[in-house]
């Protein structure tokens, strides 16, 4: 599975357990490319080719792979690699009682931290698209030799901390020319183009100041794309006091995808669409469900990270202020009443706030931008003990022309 991703998506030894855990539930099923080898001669593992003095390492397109290694043992995880893990392990349940496991997965990720995502345009200076494609071209190459079927259904994005302040339209521009790459050599090598699947960014603990146009923009680009919208960076904790998380908070993330991925496949929607109906100071924002799904409130999501000072009105903020806003979870909406009937603008789960201060006995903060309300179907974790997996809410923000809601990324 080609992967888009920085530091939030790189793989942790922090979870060494959980770790343990995933290679046993999944035993026999997950793989590497090996013998690939970078520019210095170093060997290329599943975290890729890496960083050698002053910049990303290239991998040497002369010296080819020489078969696939069992990835188990690592001690390390990432939403990418939890994410394949728990896809392997939903693979066995089904086959297990049948004929036993008879599909795995190849897992890589050719990220690191700090990208921007036109790093992955192979036209470009950065080696990070030529990484993957190369990736791509030797475990096609190295399974027909050994008889084995592979295929590339999926591409995950999970990417954009560092483009927090590039205006959208350019970051579009970018995903646009590195992705296109990406379907193409996918197309060519393995018959089909790859669904994408995005992690929509917005982990930062500290959104002053910042443009924050990319959650937007990504949410639009995995509608245009036909793509699975997995979760938001948004709801999960920080670790370091920045924006990235801890190991078990990475498999939760890597689970919600894989979640996501088996209800598309099973026929299931899994998209969460909005619609904004204003009429002078109401504001009426719908939000479209699965059948039999509601919205719930999980009214202490803060309470150890700020308070709900931190979150008023649900996360809904307009301009001149909010007078009040009703929940209707039946009816999967909320009715805002506005201070001023002429509001200029609207935004949901977009605050620009500072929390980094706001952590709670662990050391852990959340991210700045924030909502308690979820869709209510949810799931237990596998892998981490106590927690569940939920389905976000998209966040937006936008201008209001007289009673006409302009969605920031509408084109």
């Amino acid at each position: 599975m080609p992967v888009y991703g920085q530091s939030e998506n790189r793989s942790r030894n922090d979870a060494p357990a959980i770790a343990a855990a995933m290679d046993a539930a999944a035993a026999g099923q997950v793989y590497y490319t090996h013998g690939m080898l970078d520019t210095h001669g170093a060997g290329v593992g599943p975290d890729g080719a890496g960083w050698t003095g002053n910049g990303l390492n290239s991998i040497d397109q002369t010296r080819p792979g020489n078969g696939f290694a069992a990835a188990s043992g690592r001690g390390r995880v990432s939403p990418a690699f939890a994410l394949q893990r728990a896809r392997a392990l939903r693979q066995r349940e089904v086959e297990m009682p049948v004929t036993g496991p008879s599909r795995g997965v190849v897992i890589a990720d050719h990220g690191y931290g700090g990208r921007q995502i036109g790093e992955w345009n192979p036209q470009g200076a950065s080696p990070l698209g030529r990484n993957q494609l190369y990736w791509m071209a030797e475990s096609k190459r190295l399974a027909d030799a050994l008889g084995v079927v592979i295929s590339c259904p999926y591409t995950l994005l999970f990417q954009g901390s560092s483009a927090r302040n590039q205006p959208a339209p350019a970051y579009r521009a970018d995903f646009d020319a590195a992705h296109g790459a990406t379907v193409l050599a996918a197309t060519t090598r393995f018959g089909a183009a790859p669904r994408l699947v995005v992690v929509v960014n917005g982990g930062a603990v500290n959104t002053l100041g910042d443009l924050c146009a990319t959650p937007g923009a990504q949410y639009r680009i995995a509608q245009d794309y036909g793509g699975i919208v997995a979760t938001w960076q948004r709801v999960f904790p920080v670790a370091d006091g920045h924006m990235d998380a801890d190991g078990p908070t990475q498999v939760l993330i890597g689970e919600t995808c894989e979640w996501a991925i088996s209800e598309v496949e099973a026929g299931n929607d899994w998209n969460i669409g909005w619609a904004v109906e204003k009429t002078g100071a109401t504001v009426t924002v719908g939000f479209t469900l699965r059948p039999g799904e509601t919205l719930i409130e999980r009214a202490g999501l803060y309470d150890a990270f700020g308070g709900a000072a931190t979150c008023r009105y649900f996360g809904f903020e307009a301009e001149g202020g909010i007078i009040d806003a009703a929940l209707d979870p039946q009816g999967n909406s909320v009715t805002l009443t506005l201070v001023n009937p002429n509001a200029g603008w609207l935004r949901f789960a977009h605050q620009a706030q500072d929390c980094s201060a706001m952590a709670d006995a662990g050391g852990r903060t959340m991210p700045a931008h924030r909502t308690t309300l979820f869709a209510s179907h949810s799931q237990p974790s596998r892998f981490v003990a106590g927690e569940t997996l939920w389905r976000a809410l998209p966040g937006f923000r936008g201008q209001f022309q007289g009673d006409q809601f302009q969605p920031e990324t509408a084109a």
